[in-house]
């Protein structure tokens, strides 16, 4: 499941350039080759995502203010976006990174062909902080979004940063249909050598025989082409600062083959990983014993469990099948928590009941050894929000989250809100929606 991002006011330009740049390198005119694509003036945008460049570099979070969509407070009168994608995305400015289970997405034109996707070759990852520090990927396409999908296995490193590439041309990447890829005439600017204001400090000052300038302004009022291409050398030149072209080709990819390059960093808090998709759920180890794994430091002490009336603490177990009988207290398994060897162990004091279903909460009192909260997993996000995942037609609210997925999200959200709604759930256990970093049902197995 993919993160909803929408691409920044910084890329705006690109779309435009899109559409006045006649000549493109390397392109074939026999036949017409298929593309990478960075269009943000389609609907919904065709551009990578995630996108570091909605990363605010004041505040060091995630900004949609930079995507020239600032959030609502009152997301119930958000017009541009539904109200769960509002409740998501603020959820999503709290973070100085975008969460470690995300998947990235680069969209074509076509159907790529999955032969030719070949990690480490045709696409390229790699980390900018600490070099050779990328996991293994699992590369395909997806059809419904129409892009080239990419995925760590399980997760990316906490507080790093990556950028991917995509060969195309000759050797690259090539369309179901046998065509050539080529990347887009935006990525072609992006690759330029030189200035694309021909050195030029602010928009004004751009000389108008400049090249660039001169192919913006065939299709642009001459105020447009200035701003828009002040703001394409801006991105040209956070290429180069992060060394992003000699880093890819490090890995086996130059530049003059890449036919899209982009990149995001991950979140620098640890966080309790969930994603069904790859086996982040928490795992039943004994008959009284569920385990769950944490991605990063966790201060020890701030690992405790709830017991009904006796003492508060950070992670509360439900029988939710128990109490769904009517007595809320019947639902609270007397257990232990502790947090060893970079996961919380919960032991019951006696075994759990097979084929019941359990739901496990942990809130923000759980902290890093630097004080900081752990950031919620971006499921546990999505099963707490007050706004429905999918409209009375089945479809997704939420533009990178799939019908079926929503779907299915909707359902266990839709049951935990009686919890949540409760009014003695709260006062009981001293949790919320705005005080949760994790939240997940599942029905206990055996584990022998």
């Amino acid at each position: 499941m993919k993160a909803p991002l929408r691409p920044s006011a910084a890329l705006a330009a690109l779309a435009l350039v899109a559409s006045a740049a006649a000549c493109t390198p390397d392109v074939a005119n026999d036949p017409v080759p298929e593309a990478l694509e960075f269009d943000t003036a389609a609907s919904p945008p065709r551009a990578p995502q995630p996108t570091g460049l909605i990363v605010n570099p004041i505040t060091g979070r995630i900004d949609f203010g930079l995507a020239g969509t600032p959030l609502p407070d009152d997301c119930s009168r958000a017009q541009s976006m539904s109200a769960a994608e509002c409740q998501f995305d603020h959820y999503l400015e709290t973070l100085d990174g975008f969460p470690s289970v995300s998947p990235a997405a680069a969209p074509a034109t076509a159907p790529i062909a999955a032969d030719t996707l070949t990690a480490g070759e045709n696409v390229v990852a790699v980390a900018l902080r600490e070099p050779g520090a990328v996991p293994d990927l699992v590369v395909g396409f997806d059809e419904a979004s129409r892009s080239v999908a990419l995925r760590p296995l399980p997760s990316w490193a906490i507080g790093e940063y990556y950028f991917f590439g995509v060969r195309a041309y000759g050797g690259g990447v090539r369309a179901s249909s046998g065509k050539e890829v080529v990347g887009s005439p935006t990525m072609a600017l992006l690759k330029e050598d030189s200035s694309l204001t021909c050195g030029a400090r602010s928009p004004a000052a751009i000389d108008p025989t400049c090249p660039a300038y001169e192919l913006l302004s065939q299709s642009q009022p001459p105020a447009d082409a200035r701003s828009n291409l002040f703001t394409l050398e801006v991105i040209r030149q956070r290429y180069i600062a992060l060394g992003v072209w000699q880093r890819l080709a490090a890995a086996g990819l130059p530049k003059e083959e890449t036919g899209v390059a982009f990149g995001f960093p991950v979140h620098t808090g640890s966080v309790a990983e969930l994603d069904p998709s790859v086996g982040l759920v928490p795992r039943a180890t004994a008959s009284n014993e569920i385990r769950i794994g944490v991605h990063g430091p966790v201060d020890a002490a701030t690992v405790s469990a709830f017991v009904v009336r006796e003492q508060p603490g950070s992670v509360v177990v439900m029988d939710l099948t128990a109490a769904a009988t009517g007595d809320l207290a019947l639902g609270f398994p007397r257990a232990e928590a502790r947090f060893t060897g970079g996961v919380v162990v919960i032991s019951g004091n006696a075994p759990f009941s097979v084929g019941h279903q359990y739901g496990i909460f942990m809130s923000n009192d759980v902290h890093a050894p630097d004080g900081k909260p752990l950031v919620p997993a971006p499921i546990s996000v999505l099963l707490t929000l007050t706004a429905p995942l999918v409209d009375d037609h089945g479809k997704s609210q939420l533009s990178s989250v799939s019908d079926a997925n929503a779907a299915e999200l909707e359902k266990g959200r839709q049951s935990l809100a009686t919890l949540f709604d409760n009014p003695v759930f709260g006062p009981l256990t001293g949790l919320s929606r705005e005080n949760l970093v994790y939240c997940f049902a599942f029905t206990f197995q055996d584990p022998s």
